[in-house]
């Protein structure tokens, strides 16, 4: 049986990068992203320009950050698709060699056909025992979006629905609003 080396969180932060290559750092374990698909990004954009659209004009506290790091514990940095922050806590916020310490607010991960089911529960969980409010799951082939909330509550978003966070006023995306026009993409 292999054994496999675990690794701190300044060792990851001293990994030199690599073009094209993303790294998280999950219990010690260095995890390589394969290059997201055209469906992944362009539904990335979507959330990055509704989030922007929401902050904008209600003036609401808050950055909305794509591809950040999060030094989530001491041995694992989360890179959640979107995160959105409140400006005071990113402003308190300690910078460990280019990721944030803490958790973001919500964090956005879209579920890519390689994700293991088991990996991704555990990102969630680091999310929310670092803090996050809550984190959204997207799950494109399917449409819909797991909500899970530091609460305990977890509800699956569907067509016909809207997401919203109790946290952040005044934000309602249509689940429909997020698909609709990206068909090409999908395969």
């Amino acid at each position: 049986m292999a054994t496999q080396t675990l690794i701190s969180l300044e060792e990851f932060l001293d990994l030199p990068e690599r073009d094209g290559v993303r790294l998280e750092l999950v219990e010690g374990q260095v995890i390589e992203m394969p290059a997201a698909s055209p469906l992944h990004c362009a539904l990335q954009a979507r959330f990055s320009h509704l989030f922007l659209t929401w902050t904008g004009p209600t003036g609401a506290d808050y950055y909305v950050l794509s591809n950040a790091g999060f030094a989530l514990e001491t041995s694992t940095v989360g890179i959640p698709d979107i995160s959105v922050i409140r400006k005071s806590s990113l402003a308190s916020m300690e910078r460990v060699r280019g990721a944030l310490r803490g958790a973001p607010e919500l964090a956005i991960e879209i579920v890519s056909p390689h994700e293991n089911a088991t990996d991704l529960d555990l990102k969630i969980r680091l999310y929310l025992n670092a803090g996050s409010s809550a984190v959204w799951a997207v799950y494109p082939k399917t449409r819909h979006v797991l909500v899970y909330r530091r609460s305990g509550e977890m509800w699956d978003a569907g067509p016909g629905q809207a997401l919203e966070e109790a946290d952040l006023p005044g934000l309602r995306i249509p689940v429909d609003h997020l698909f609709t026009g990206l068909e090409a993409l999908e395969g």
